[in-house]
């Protein structure tokens, strides 16, 4: 019997010492930010396993993007995140298992690094624009990169007027087109130059963030949320809001 208690006693403290381990973790686990790009069914899934996890996850946006040049229309999708490191990596490596492309941002990157922008687009949109700001003497550093191994969806663009039997015979070529999508985080050397940064990826088909002004936009919008008002609750009418009310009655 005394050994059946020790074994006891000894499961006990393992229990209490991993359950220790696991708040300690979390507690010292700091929150970063992520971007997240590839086709919509990849960003459908990370939005979902995001949601599931909005205790320690947060979804600040999700655009759908398509990007005009001179034949193509090319459609992809972002997500930008926010939330505990371990679990961002975590969704890090589910995103690199389904084939998509993401960038983690720190709060280190943030507070020193300066002039940052996430910019997107498919790999030889990207080495034009490379180029292009070393022409024009726009240094930049290219702090991390990331590509898709899925493939993001290329079309015809339909503002091209051509014959239909031109088009008919040329959209089915664009279908079959594996358009691979880059992804990298950019720090603008000089800040005067960030304004000629964002215009040359403009011009070669990029979609960029301005990371800092994002997450400031993000924070005050969060700020100016009221907090005590719950979701689906209705807003309680006022004094004012009932008079407004009746001089538009009266008006009718």
């Amino acid at each position: 019997m005394k050994t059946l208690s020790s074994d006891h006693m000894i499961e006990d403290r393992i229990k209490i010492l991993r359950k220790a381990a696991q708040v300690s973790s979390r507690e010292n686990n700091e929150h970063v930010w992520c971007i997240i790009a590839g086709n919509e069914k990849l960003i459908d899934d990370m939005a979902y396993n995001a949601i599931t996890s909005k205790d320690r996850v947060q979804i600040l946006f999700r655009e759908s993007i398509k990007i005009l040049d001179k034949y193509t229309a090319k459609r992809f999708d972002c997500l930008m995140i926010k939330g505990e490191s371990l679990k961002i990596s975590e969704l890090r490596n589910r995103c690199n298992e389904e084939g998509g492309a993401s960038i983690e941002i720190t709060p280190v990157h943030i507070k020193t690094v300066p002039n940052l922008l996430v910019l997107m687009g498919d790999e030889e949109s990207m080495k034009s624009f490379s180029g292009e700001t070393e022409r024009q003497n726009a240094k930049i550093n290219i702090l991390a990169e990331d590509h898709t191994s899925s493939f993001i969806k290329a079309e015809f663009n339909t503002k091209i007027k051509l014959p239909s039997f031109v088009r008919n015979t040329i959209t089915p070529l664009f279908d079959m087109t594996d358009i691979v999508l880059s992804t990298i985080l950019v720090s603008v050397i000089d800040e005067e130059d960030i304004e000629k940064v964002k215009l040359i990826s403009q011009n070669h088909g990029l979609f960029g963030i301005d990371l800092k002004k994002t997450i400031q936009d993000k924070e005050k919008q969060k700020i100016h949320d009221t907090p005590n008002q719950n979701i689906g609750e209705p807003k309680k009418e006022t004094d004012e809001d009932t008079q407004i009310q009746e001089e538009k009655t009266q008006e009718s």
